[in-house]
């Protein structure tokens, strides 16, 4: 698994989880669970998390992904 996306919120943490379940994208949410005990803003290593992907779909992940990481989009 390597790490691709730190989403800036728990809704935008949702959209990009719905995301790769869409595209059959095998990911998990690192410090997702974690984040609930701590809501609000992900600012902190407390509540921070990285969208991880398995090393053969990353290409794809970044590319659905393009939307939220592109500052012109």
């Amino acid at each position: 698994m390597v790490p691709v996306y730190c989403p800036r919120t728990e809704s935008e943490a949702a959209v990009v989880t719905a995301l790769m379940q869409a595209y059959g994208i095998v990911h998990f949410m690192r410090g997702g669970a974690f984040s609930s005990m701590y809501p609000g803003p992900v600012s902190n290593s407390l509540n921070e998390q990285m969208l991880m992907v398995e090393s053969g779909q990353a290409a794809m992940a970044l590319d659905l992904l393009s939307a939220f990481t592109d500052p012109k989009a």
